[in-house]
């Protein structure tokens, strides 16, 4: 048996993008095709084009949102799902002892909704939170960076949180534009989409896959493959 499954502690960190990764499907993306149309994609598209990222265009979609959030709530559920080997992987992690948690640049309306009907509302995540007030919605992004302040949620600031806490490894799991900084920061990366082909096009190294199946095979060796090339498992 491996040195990290017979001392399982806090010094693997875990990573997750939320939209696409743990959910089947971009949630966000589904909630503003329902209640928007496609036009709202290209004011995103001239934002991305700009340079800039979602704490431009987010604002911007919902400032005139008149969904309320039990409508959401309906739409989540009859169009939005967990990876179905989700639960099992989470059931790895705390089993073996790794820290994990969801990073996402997307909604706590959904994230909380999924995983409480999984009963896995106690794994810790950030994300940007949509406020009800007086029959209106806005944003509210509290983990923005105040250095870069490009996305709603910096996604870096929990790769340093990571470091500060002296994790031995640093595993980061995504697939879209906002988890490009943490993949290049991350010891190792599981990538698929837009994030596997940004990884290839800037030669960071990253293993594809394309749901938590394909994870849940793939992560032990990786992991082991890692610590061994820092002599950790020798130790």
């Amino acid at each position: 048996m491996s040195k990290h499954n017979s001392n399982p502690g806090p010094d693997i960190w875990v990573l997750c993008d939320f939209d696409g990764t743990a959910s089947v499907k971009d949630v966000q993306n589904m909630l503003l095709d329902h209640f928007l149309g496609k036009s709202w994609r290209l004011q995103v598209e001239a934002v991305l084009a700009r340079g800039e990222k979602s704490t431009t265009y987010m604002p911007m979609l919902y400032k005139d949102w008149l969904a309320s959030k039990e409508e959401m709530i309906q739409v989540i559920d009859e169009n939005a799902a967990l990876d179905p080997c989700f639960p099992r992987f989470v059931e790895y992690c705390r089993e073996q002892g790794y820290h994990l948690e969801i990073v996402s640049d997307g909604l706590d309306i959904y994230i909380e909704h999924l995983l409480a009907k999984h009963k896995l509302d106690d794994i810790p995540f950030t994300s940007n939170r949509l406020v009800f007030e007086d029959g209106k919605c806005r944003i509210d992004s509290p983990f923005q960076s105040e250095s870069c302040g490009l996305c709603g949620n910096c996604k870096k600031q929990r790769v340093l949180a990571a470091r500060e806490a002296q994790a031995h490894c640093l595993v980061y799991i995504g697939d879209g534009i906002s988890d490009e900084c943490p993949a290049g920061l991350s010891d190792i990366t599981f990538a698929k989409g837009g994030l596997l082909a940004y990884c290839r096009e800037h030669n960071l190294e990253a293993v594809q896959f394309r749901d938590f199946s394909d994870l849940l095979a793939a992560f032990p060796e990786t992991l082991d493959s890692w610590l061994l090339s820092t002599d950790w498992l020798r130790g």
